[in-house]
């Protein structure tokens, strides 16, 4: 419906084209006789246009255009007129006075009438349909494992080294050699000698009690 729609859109284009083109070719310039002169002297007018002459002075004048034809002998204001079928350039006289009253007329090709383009119909195109895009799912994310503190060794206390064995000085007094005369002299030597073991034995058996300890 749309494809002939549109073709009788354009052929009745067409022909009001033709008509206006028909009507065109029908014009008709007009060209005044005064003062023993044609005026306009030159006209320029389509191929199928007429040319129509007006007398305007009292005297008769004529319009004579070779090899096309001529107007019949004008009285004051009287007209006539002669159509141009081809193009070229025509000049023309007066058909009383000569060549004393001369005219030109120039006939141009008529224009090729361009040809109304027949619309093209577009064809209906389907809507394109926007694929589904599936939603993009967040990856997981792995939760990081937190460290384990390594627990820091507590240092052993150290074990104190026992302590060396006191060294006890034992002291031996000293006994002054006694006399060889006297006898008492021996004896008492004797018990400080024994005296002094005890004391010895004593110091050593203390020593020994601490160690131990």
């Amino acid at each position: 419906m749309k494809l002939r729609a549109a073709r009788l859109a354009a052929m009745a284009g067409l022909l009001l084209f033709i008509a206006l083109a028909s009507t065109a070719a029908a014009a008709t310039t007009s060209v005044n006789i005064q003062g023993f002169a044609f005026v306009p002297p030159s006209v320029t007018i389509n191929v199928g246009d007429t040319v129509s002459w007006t007398n305007k002075d009292a005297a008769a004048h004529s319009a004579v255009v070779n090899g096309v034809g001529q107007t019949p002998v004008l009285s004051q204001n009287q007209s006539g007129g002669i159509a141009f079928n081809s193009a070229g350039t025509f000049p023309y006289i007066c058909g009383v006075h000569g060549a004393a009253m001369m005219g030109t007329v120039i006939v141009r090709a008529a224009a090729t009438p361009v040809p109304t383009p027949v619309p093209t119909v577009r064809p209906t195109v389907a809507p394109t349909v926007a694929p589904t895009v599936a939603p993009t799912v967040a990856p997981t994310v792995e939760p990081t494992p937190t460290a384990t503190p390594t627990p820091t060794a507590t240092p052993s206390p150290t074990t104190a080294a026992p302590s060396a064995t006191p060294t006890v000085a034992v002291l031996v007094p000293t006994q002054q050699a006694p006399a060889p005369a006297a006898a008492n002299d021996g004896v008492a030597s004797a018990l400080l000698i024994a005296g002094a073991g005890i004391v010895v034995i004593g110091l050593v058996a203390f020593a020994l009690t601490r160690i131990r300890r």
